[in-house]
């Protein structure tokens, strides 16, 4: 029984023509010339017609060779020029960029990333949708999913980069604060109003290495960090919100940082992308552009 004839038998066939010899049509094809020799001896059987005569001399194509070549090679010539097409669109930015995010890293991390991108690409138009707790960037057909997280990712068949933290503090109103205790303890957040986000019914803070975990009983969850930031200003519960959201309340004193000797973990920004190997020009476009933006803040151990 006679050998199955390969696509790459053809197009080794058409390289040893173009070439002019086994040895340098080898070396084009980046493979061993056996193999080369075997796809031609494959196509001739396969066939039954001789394609080249060979001499210690020189290689010439017989009749049957020269009219398979000239079949076969003008769909290699194209195969190879749509390639070349192919790398040119890939190094232009453009095309539709589809980015999942909480709200509120969307707001106040990526927008300027995000208007910037678009400046320097005017062929690149971007989709940003709303998504909260984690996202499948394949299932769901997203080019980046952003998370944020307290703890580990989950292992996954995406790839990610951990690439921001954002600072986490408690605040609440000055009416509510000055009725705290003086020396307030993170256990004394058992008994007060708190507000949280959802599913959250414990804190974690450290202090010289020791880690307190502190139950909780919530008011009001939310994954809103402007909605609990409004509860706070009305005195309602002390919120623990990403510092960059509480800082002009703060410095207007509108809001009191509570236990700000109590760090508490930083939630954990990830970009959750589709593909280990080649990702599409616009996602290394996007990504660069994250890098260049918020260089001063990234983790060196996400990169």
């Amino acid at each position: 029984m006679s050998e199955t004839i390969q696509w790459n038998d053809w197009e080794a066939f058409c390289s040893v023509v173009e070439q002019g010899t086994f040895t340098a049509a080898a070396a084009a094809l980046d493979c061993p010339k056996s193999r080369v020799s075997a796809a031609v001896i494959r196509l001739e059987t396969a066939i039954g017609a001789k394609l080249l005569e060979r001499t210690t001399r020189r290689m010439r194509l017989t009749d049957a060779g020269g009219a398979v070549y000239r079949d076969v090679a003008p769909l290699f010539a194209r195969l190879r020029e749509i390639r070349q097409e192919t790398l040119a669109r890939e190094e232009r930015v453009q095309g539709m960029l589809r980015i999942a995010t909480p709200y509120e890293f969307g707001a106040q991390q990526l927008g300027g990333v995000i208007c910037r991108t678009l400046a320097a690409h005017p062929a690149l138009d971007i989709t940003v949708e709303i998504a909260q707790g984690l996202v499948d960037p394949i299932r769901e057909g997203y080019d980046i999913a952003f998370v944020t997280v307290d703890t580990d990712l989950p292992d996954s068949g995406t790839i990610a980069r951990r690439i921001w933290n954002v600072e986490r503090g408690l605040v609440a109103a000055p009416s509510l604060a000055a009725s705290l205790p003086a020396q307030i303890q993170p256990e004394d957040l058992s008994n007060m109003p708190t507000l949280a986000t959802p599913g959250a019914s414990v804190w974690e803070f450290s202090r010289d290495g020791r880690r307190i975990p502190v139950p909780i009983r919530p008011r009001m969850q939310t994954y809103n960090a402007e909605l609990r930031m409004q509860a706070a200003l009305a005195g309602l519960g002390i919120a623990r919100v990403p510092m960059t959201a509480a800082e002009t309340e703060i410095a207007q004193g509108r809001l009191v940082r509570v236990m700000p000797d109590y760090p508490l973990p930083p939630l954990r920004v990830f970009a959750l992308l589709p593909d280990r190997r080649l990702q599409p020009r616009k996602v290394r476009a996007f990504m660069e552009a994250i890098e260049s933006m918020m260089g001063a803040e990234l983790d060196a151990l996400g990169q």
